[in-house]
């Protein structure tokens, strides 16, 4: 399964987005591909947010701390023809999570181990997939909508030993007011 790695949910990522090199933009709403839009809160003053990729099939982020002792963020979110029709993680099947944690597991093996995974959902009930290394070197939270995968790759930064049960908490504590707004075709 290719992993067309993620948007929104785990879309704490779109708060105040950089378009270009240093320019830093606020925004509060972030639409992907014209079907839908994210609402999303204010990114904390301690985080930049820097747009790397933002086409028609895929859009990533880098969320990266101006203090030590705070996690880097990643965010992608990408249309995955193999989750055409699913539209949250509720509605895919035992089996497609099987593969999906199998192909999570298989794509961070051979850098991070063991992966522990947990099922969680945000305030506004969008189910996600918590995925950690159990040494502590990675996190992500993940999550699909309108079969777009979207992921938060969660890395220690300086002043870190390792993603913390604490760093993911305030990840989700970030995804706690995202709205996903899908938009009506005229």
């Amino acid at each position: 399964m290719k992993r067309i790695i993620i948007l929104a949910l785990s879309l704490m990522l779109l708060l105040g987005c950089t378009f270009s090199g240093a320019e830093t933009v606020e925004q509060s709403k972030l639409t992907m591909l014209g079907g839908f839009s994210v609402k999303y809160p204010k990114l904390p003053d301690y985080y930049t947010f820097t747009v790397e990729e933002n086409n028609d099939m895929s859009y990533q982020a880098m969320i990266i701390p101006k203090e030590t002792g705070k996690p880097i963020l990643l965010l992608r979110m990408a249309f995955n023809d193999e989750w055409d029709g699913v539209n949250s993680l509720a509605d895919a099947t035992q089996e497609d999570m099987t593969v999906l944690k199998a192909d999570f597991y298989t794509v961070t093996e051979l850098d991070y181990g063991e992966i522990v995974f947990e099922d969680s959902q945000t305030n506004t009930g969008i189910p996600v997939l918590i995925a950690r290394a159990a040494d502590g070197s990675f996190g992500a939270i993940y999550t699909i909508y309108m079969s777009h995968e979207i992921e938060i790759d969660i890395f220690p930064n300086a002043g870190l030993e390792g993603v913390s049960e604490e760093n993911i908490q305030t990840v989700l504590a970030f995804l706690n007011d995202v709205e996903f707004i899908p938009i009506e075709k005229k």
